[in-house]
């Protein structure tokens, strides 16, 4: 419309537009209603632990996040939460506990990660992988260069676009975690066997106490 009016001289009613339009969009097009109907539980009650179906949504979302850890690094005298889960300053095993678990909540990833979903938590994930894959590489010894912070861009984009492509696929569809694991893993291993700056590394490193080897 702008450009008919300004460029084609068109009458159209432009210059009567709003300077701010606000748009709302229910993805998931959920109502408190409904969920209670299908949860048989009276309306009272979801009020009673959540504000509305945002809330819901919000909490969800923390939920999520807090579940989904990629990396933490290995902290002397921690005996809590991922140090003590055996996979603390271990990247392999790491990578694999969190595909794990991005399988074993796929029921709840994928209203959220479809194509239709929150785009706003694929952002806040993919800004904490970025983070954890930094720290994930200063433990590795990777320099801190241009090359890898544009791996770090890189393995972060490609680990989202898994998981969320694990968690929207059929059930039937979906590749064993071993499988998503190597091909997640992939592109770590082809830093450390191609890039001159990278620092040697064993293999039981790179691939934990997996076969798998590229």
């Amino acid at each position: 419309m702008f450009f008919d009016r300004y460029c084609k001289g068109i009458r159209n009613g432009w210059e009567s537009t709003p300077r701010v339009r606000i748009e709302v969009q229910d993805h998931f097009d959920i109502t408190a209603k409904g969920l209670s109907e299908r949860c048989a539980i009276a309306r009272t009650t979801f009020y009673r632990f959540f504000k509305d179906t945002y809330d819901l949504l919000d909490r969800l979302e923390q939920y999520l996040l807090g579940e989904l850890v990629l990396y933490r690094p290995l902290m002397n005298g921690s005996t809590t939460g991922f140090q003590s889960s055996g996979v603390a300053g271990k990247p392999y095993e790491s990578i694999r506990h969190f595909f794990g678990m991005g399988i074993y909540l796929r029921k709840l990833l994928q209203p959220i990660m479809s194509e239709n979903g929150d785009p706003y938590f694929k952002d806040r994930l993919a800004r904490r992988l970025r983070e954890e894959l930094g720290a994930m590489m200063s433990d590795e010894g990777v320099p801190n260069d241009e090359l890898r912070s544009y791996y770090v861009a890189a393995i972060a984009a490609s680990y989202i676009g898994l998981l969320a492509h694990a968690a929207t696929t059929n059930r039937e569809d979906t590749l064993g975690i071993d499988q998503i694991v190597f091909i997640a893993n992939s592109m770590r291993v082809a830093y450390f066997r191609s890039s001159n700056s990278a620092p040697a590394i064993s293999d039981r490193q790179l691939f934990g106490n997996s076969k798998s080897s590229i």
